[in-house]
């Protein structure tokens, strides 16, 4: 039997064996009894144990670092009525509180914006959304209209099913508006050379029909005065033509419109008559596509516009403009629509000036030009889901540039309620 005092320690015995060893003492009856254990393997265990607990704590601790000073909003929700469990201090920003006064709240008690609920819901279906572009007004601040772009993903459990969800969202509410002044500055822009071409349309029928009145007043014979006043009456019918096609630009339909886009382009040309008459521009039309687009026409009329202009622009005293329009498959997509160029046989553009062609205030018309157009005409046809694709060469009998439309048949375009159109309010 053991008696006396023992003692428990352990001891290292260095390189090169590096191993550790238990050493137990027991004093007993006429001496003493040392016992060694080697419990090296138990002594990693433990240092490893730890390395894995303090880099755990440093990466739990750096990600609510990042969490907390990210600059996008993030928050979890979860599938009940969508109450919030967590949120940085970014996604509180938005509605001017702190994170713990928003945790516990759904997510229509905070943001009663319409769809957004539907979003959510098709979340934790398990189909997530990334960067869809929401609008509408926060519990906290009714009356300011506000925008962001935002992605909402699920989050699964160990048995796969959907627990939670999480939510990354950046406000572009400044982005929006700034948007929107460029494309009220284009707007105006817009008017100015519009007002500019008509002053010179109408004027010249207004001139025949002040001619032919003093003709008409001064006729000997009735029948001779009676001829006078048929010609004036039609110049004035040519007038009241180019003030129709000029309100179409104006008015623009809150829906989509069925459009003969022979017939837009027909318009358009007719606003800039006076200007291309007096260039002795020769226009060539060869316009074979026959079936009806749905489109904002007033929209599509300002792009057109734009390229006519810019082609007038781009062409000599004596040039040459080529419009054509035919049905056709887009090769990337397989959508049917119609393809319209617009081609001049100007100068042509260099590779720097194509290479900025459509970035907003890019111009090459030093202070006549807002550098707006292009940008505002690039945004409309995305907006109709087409495209907008420019060639142009300055070397060889070919120079001059070409423009190709490409707007689908089955596509309606996209439009926000809140949106004004380019040329005009929604009427």
């Amino acid at each position: 039997m053991e008696r006396g005092i023992s003692s428990d320690f352990e001891a290292f015995y260095g390189a090169p064996l590096n191993r550790w060893f238990r050493i137990q003492s027991h004093a007993v009856e006429n001496g003493m009894m040392i016992v060694f254990r080697d419990v090296t393997q138990q002594h990693h265990d433990r240092e490893a144990l730890q390395r894995k607990t303090e880099e755990a704590e440093r990466q739990h601790a750096e990600l609510l670092t990042i969490y907390g000073t990210a600059p996008i909003g993030l928050a979890l929700f979860d599938l009940d009525d969508y109450h919030y469990l967590r949120l940085n201090n970014r996604q509180a920003a938005f509605f001017g509180l702190k994170p713990e006064d928003i945790v516990g709240k759904t997510l229509t008690q905070m943001a009663p914006i319409e769809g957004l609920r539907q979003l959510f819901d098709q979340v934790a279906g398990g189909k997530p959304v990334i960067n869809y572009p929401l609008e509408g007004t926060l519990v906290t601040d009714p009356s300011n209209y506000r925008y962001w772009t935002v992605s909402y993903f699920p989050v699964y459990g160990s048995d796969g099913e959907v627990q939670a969800i999480t939510a990354a969202s950046q406000e572009i509410t400044a982005q929006k508006k700034a948007e929107q002044a460029l494309i009220q500055s284009e707007k105006l822009a817009v008017v100015g050379r519009l007002a500019s071409s008509i002053a010179h349309e109408i004027n010249n029928p207004l001139e025949a029909v002040t001619n032919l009145l003093y003709l008409a007043r001064r006729a000997e014979t009735l029948k001779e005065a009676q001829s006078y006043m048929e010609l004036a009456e039609v110049e004035l019918r040519r007038v009241s033509a180019i003030t129709t096609n000029t309100l179409r630009f104006h008015k623009q339909s809150s829906r989509p419109q069925e459009v003969d886009l022979n017939s837009l382009v027909a318009e358009v040309l007719s606003i800039y008559q006076a200007r291309i008459t007096n260039a002795k521009v020769v226009v060539e039309k060869r316009l074979s596509a026959k079936r009806k687009l749905l489109c904002f026409d007033g929209e599509i009329r300002q792009v057109i516009s734009n390229l006519v202009s810019n082609a007038l622009d781009a062409v000599v005293d004596g040039g040459r403009l080529q419009f054509r329009s035919r049905e056709s498959t887009q090769q990337a997509t397989g959508k049917r629509g119609i393809t319209i160029t617009i081609a001049d046989f100007g100068a042509g553009m260099s590779q720097h000036t194509l290479n900025k062609l459509f970035t907003a205030f890019f111009t090459t018309k030093g202070l006549t030009g807002t550098g707006l157009g292009l940008w505002v005409s690039q945004n409309i046809m995305e907006r109709h889901n087409g495209t907008i694709r420019v060639r142009s060469s300055q070397s060889g009998d070919h120079h001059g540039t070409t423009f190709t439309l490409f707007l689908p048949f089955d596509t309606i375009p996209l439009t926000s309620s809140n949106e004004e159109s380019v040329l005009g309010s929604s009427e």
